[in-house]
């Protein structure tokens, strides 16, 4: 997803550097990308051919929650790249909004067709009836995705990526390797850790000196963001550490498995009611045990040194589609219908759901990125022929 790339988030005043690329960045924004993919096609939790909760839909669920975090981690890993804030507004507008823009409105004029609703001749007939302008415009006005239809749903980052972007000045402020931000960066992540740890532990026994609010003076993703400059900051100590690699695996299933485990005494405590609800302590990134798999999942792929010629050309070259991939596999998702196999009762019939289902959507997605990349290079080539020809 180049939401997070390097490209996009700097610091201005450092001096410039011969940039080496990073091929473990480029190995977790796949995985990340990956996991995203596998939560859109979890299938309910909650399944309504059995009428009861099935467990081991809960089960797979618990390991594709960090997708999110390890972007925004990868953000605040090149938070201090030497960029200019001119430099990354001008490539958020161009390698974001934009297609984002174009998404958006592709989106809304063929949902009929997406959905297997419509033919696509007739979505584009009628394509000015289709055209949401108004709830584009609120959605814009208040950052959120509710106005807009489904399709758009997973969009929700994008605002949670620009107003990251808005910070970044005073996100620059305490993202430095010296005493005074180092300490204020580290008091920002443990309140902002105990925070969400007291709200996680409030859905289970009552907190003696009240409920705590899930409102904060910033963003609870903010907390990813210096953790990844804390990884950047370690970077170095983390490579090619294979203790700490075995560590971080280890940690990873087990704090999944307890992730598992909370989750199913806390829907048998509540008699299923509400089971989407309570789902969403599973895969949401605001809570604390989230932060802890976020930190573990980073350092197990940074500890790679990716020394293979052939396989660094094979992680950049999908790692430049991550961005076309999480606006695209929505709609494929949605086309293809893969929920019909909601019925699926077995744990090993949901593994191959998800496994075929992740080769198509992310292969499939792909495929798509590099047709409209074609035709956005023939756009351009045919525009400079045109201005050649009009200046002769």
């Amino acid at each position: 997803m180049k939401v997070a790339e390097k490209e996009i988030i700097a610091q201005p005043k450092e001096e410039k550097k011969e940039k080496k690329r990073d091929y473990a960045i480029e190995l977790i924004r796949i995985y990340a990308c990956i996991t995203v993919i596998l939560m859109h096609l979890s299938l309910h939790i909650y399944n309504v051919y059995a009428v009861q909760v099935d467990w081991s839909r809960l089960f797979e669920k618990a390991f594709f929650t960090e997708g999110i975090p390890l972007f925004l981690m990868i953000t605040g890993f090149f938070i201090a790249n030497g960029r200019t804030y001119k430099k990354i507004l001008k490539s958020t507008l161009t390698k974001i909004l934009i297609p984002v823009f174009i998404y958006v409105i592709f989106s809304q004029i063929f949902y009929k067709f997406i959905v297997n609703q419509g033919s696509f001749i007739h979505c584009l007939l009628n394509w000015r009836y289709y055209i949401n302008l108004r709830g584009i415009v609120e959605s814009i006005l208040k950052a959120d995705v509710y106005y807009l239809q489904g399709l758009c749903d997973h969009l929700w980052y994008i605002f949670t990526y620009v107003k990251i972007v808005i910070w970044i000045p005073v996100l620059w402020l305490v993202c430095k390797d010296e005493e005074i931000p180092n300490l204020a960066r580290r008091i920002m992540i443990i309140l902002q850790f105990i925070h969400m740890a007291l709200i996680d532990i409030q859905r289970f026994i009552t907190l003696p000196f009240g409920e705590i609010s899930s409102l904060t003076l910033i963003d609870f993703e903010i907390i990813y963001v210096l953790l990844g400059y804390e990884m950047y900051l370690k970077r170095d100590k983390i490579k090619g550490n294979k203790k700490l690699r075995w560590l971080s695996l280890a940690m990873f299933i087990m704090i999944n498995i307890l992730r598992y485990k909370i989750e199913q005494r806390l829907m048998i405590i509540n008699s299923y009611t509400d089971i989407l609800g309570r789902a969403t302590f599973v895969e949401w990134r605001y809570t604390s045990l989230n932060v802890i798999t976020g930190i573990f999942t980073f350092a197990f792929f940074y500890t790679f040194d990716v020394t293979s010629e052939k396989l660094q050309k094979i992680l950049k070259w999908i790692s430049d589609k991550t961005f076309g991939i999480y606006l695209i596999h929505y709609l494929i998702i949605a086309k293809v219908d893969l929920f019909r196999f909601e019925p699926l009762g077995k744990l090993w019939q949901e593994a191959v759901y998800l496994f075929v289902g992740l080769i198509l959507v992310f292969w499939g997605s792909i495929l798509i990125v590099i047709i409209l990349r074609k035709i956005k290079e023939l756009f351009i080539y045919l525009f400079k022929l045109i201005k050649n020809y009009a200046k002769e």
